[in-house]
């Protein structure tokens, strides 16, 4: 995903469209990025450009064992739900309807850019996991500082 900073709100409208944030709108525009591809993990839909997952999810799966409960696991909780979605001319996205259930999207979500993905939560979601991430987080990341 292109390196981009930034958190916004959003709305998702009755076809299931949403904007996405200016700043990343162009930096994927500017590097003739026109499609994602979308998932659920861990209570957010999880947005990378195709190079990037299938760098960094599909292709460590098909070098991984098969038939390891885990990563069977894995590949049926992230890769099964995984969709190819086209960046219109507006800039916006449409997240499928399964993909909406799973991640709760009412109309209200938060959006942002984290290292090689963008994350799309459900506002009321996104409040309480910032809470919990807060907490978990403690004093940093350790060996950073």
């Amino acid at each position: 995903m292109q390196r981009v900073r930034c958190q916004t709100s959003g709305v998702v409208d009755d076809k299931g469209r949403l904007a996405l944030p200016a700043p990343l709108r162009r930096a994927l525009g500017d590097a003739g990025i026109r499609r994602l591809v979308l998932t659920f993990y861990k209570g957010a839909i999880v947005c990378w450009t195709e190079a990037d997952f299938e760098a960094k999810v599909e292709t460590p799966l098909a070098s991984a064992d098969a038939f390891r409960e885990s990563v069977r696991a894995f590949t049926h909780a992230l890769v099964s739900v995984a969709a190819d979605v086209e960046i219109d001319p507006q800039g916006r996205i449409r997240i499928p309807p399964n993909l909406r259930d799973l991640a709760k999207l009412d109309r209200e979500v938060v959006i942002f850019s984290v290292l090689d993905r963008v994350e799309i939560w459900d506002q009321s979601a996104w409040d309480q996991r910032y809470r919990e991430a807060i907490v978990q987080a403690g004093d940093g990341l350790p060996g950073l500082g």
